[in-house]
């Protein structure tokens, strides 16, 4: 027997977002929110990573400095403990800078006309990792001061930490502006509100709130497309948009 469902507006109640949508006199969907706005929002996660990543890059830098004995802080600390323990640091701000761009590659996406920019553009985190980590392996592989086990303990750690920042920071799903506009013209031709909705385990948006991937979901939020995509749910349900379905296997909503 299907759970009674809870539908959430998440335009009215997100208070993350003011967010507004509508249908203007032609039938078409409409931003009630100032296109400024969006753009202001993203802007703001892109400065945040860039802040991020500029303490990333700064705890590499101390730990270079250490490295060459330019500095002695926390003496009470290894100088095996001193530089790992900055590595940590520069992982995780680098690692938490990225998902604040990744986000705000999804509020205001880029065109992906031009192929290289869009790679650059989308996964600049993974290129900041590469910068946090590689020139300190190769400082540390290149000194001769330092004992075989600690720049082997170091080498290591740094390089795991490289893959992590690295892999965590890419985009697997990268957005553009020409697949949001689609996506939301394919919605806008079978929605009459032009709404979409998805559950919190959701992997897809779909067009229809009784649609049976909903069949175990006591929840359900409401939204539009731009929403949908923030929340990384790029792809429609096929079950949803019949037109699509011939294109796309039923894959699990």
């Amino acid at each position: 027997m299907a759970k009674e469902k809870k539908i959430v507006d998440v335009a009215k109640d997100d208070n993350k977002s003011n967010a507004k949508y509508g249908r203007n006199s032609s039938g078409k969907i409409v931003e009630l929110e100032e296109k400024g706005d969006r753009k202001k929002r993203a802007t703001t996660k892109r400065i945040v990573a860039f802040l991020l990543w500029a303490v990333g890059i700064f705890f590499e830098v101390v730990a270079i400095l250490k490295l060459n004995g330019t500095i002695n802080w926390l003496p009470s600390l290894s100088d095996l403990t001193f530089l790992i323990g900055c590595l940590v640091l520069d992982c995780i701000a680098v690692v938490i800078g990225s998902q604040f761009w990744k986000k705000a590659n999804h509020i205001d996406p880029i065109s992906e006309k031009n192929k290289t920019k869009f790679w650059l553009h989308n996964n600049l985190g993974t290129i900041v990792s590469v910068i946090a980590f590689l020139p300190i392996i190769i400082l540390v592989l290149l000194n001769k001061d330092m004992d075989k086990k600690s720049k082997t303990i170091v080498s290591a750690v740094a390089a795991v930490l490289l893959i992590i920042a690295g892999v965590s920071s890419y985009d697997f799903n990268p957005v553009s502006s020409e697949q949001l506009q689609k996506a939301e013209q394919e919605v806008m031709a079978v929605s009459e509100d032009g709404f979409v909705y998805w559950a919190p385990t959701s992997k897809k948006y779909h067009v229809d709130p009784d649609c049976p991937a909903f069949s175990q979901s006591e929840t359900v939020y409401k939204g539009t497309v731009k929403q949908a995509f923030e929340k990384n749910l790029t792809e429609p349900c096929r079950r949803c948009i019949p037109e699509l379905e011939n294109d796309h296997d039923h894959e699990d909503e």
